[in-house]
């Protein structure tokens, strides 16, 4: 490869990292539709969830609509965050529920796509990461 295409590639790289923030935003997604599904790869956390909190059905995800993916628009991905209470020993607290995910990003072939350039994305695969338990976020 030579210098002239080791700078472009890097280039390309640097503007879409740079880009990358400007394409998410919050949108809603369902955690009975959305989430619960992928929870059901690891029972012992959605039993766990399911026996300890109450968690709202409406949660924001990161929403992708930008350029930077322009075959994504409108998509949602993690990390998801859901106002729920838990159901302490001393009784229910609020707090905000967050579900991580770990995210791939698939071209038209179902190929990962490796490096900073994701304008050619058609899917996101992404499986249940961990979750983390916030007091809760005032929207």
């Amino acid at each position: 490869m030579n210098k002239r295409t080791c700078v472009q590639r890097f280039i390309t790289t640097l503007i879409g990292v740079l880009l990358i923030p400007a394409a998410y935003a919050d949108g809603s997604v369902s955690f009975h539709g959305d989430i619960i599904p992928m929870l059901k790869e690891r029972a012992q956390f959605e039993q766990f969830i399911s026996e300890d909190f109450t968690v709202t059905d409406t949660g924001w995800g990161t929403r992708i609509d930008s350029a930077t993916m322009p075959h994504m628009g409108g998509a949602r991905m993690g990390p998801y965050k859901f106002q729920a209470a838990w159901h302490s020993p001393h009784g229910d607290v609020p707090v905000t529920l967050i579900i991580d995910t770990k995210i791939r990003f698939l071209d038209r072939y179902g190929h990962e796509i490796m490096g900073g350039d994701l304008r050619e994305t058609r899917s996101v695969s992404e499986t249940f990461d961990s979750i983390e338990i916030e007091p809760p976020e005032s929207r």
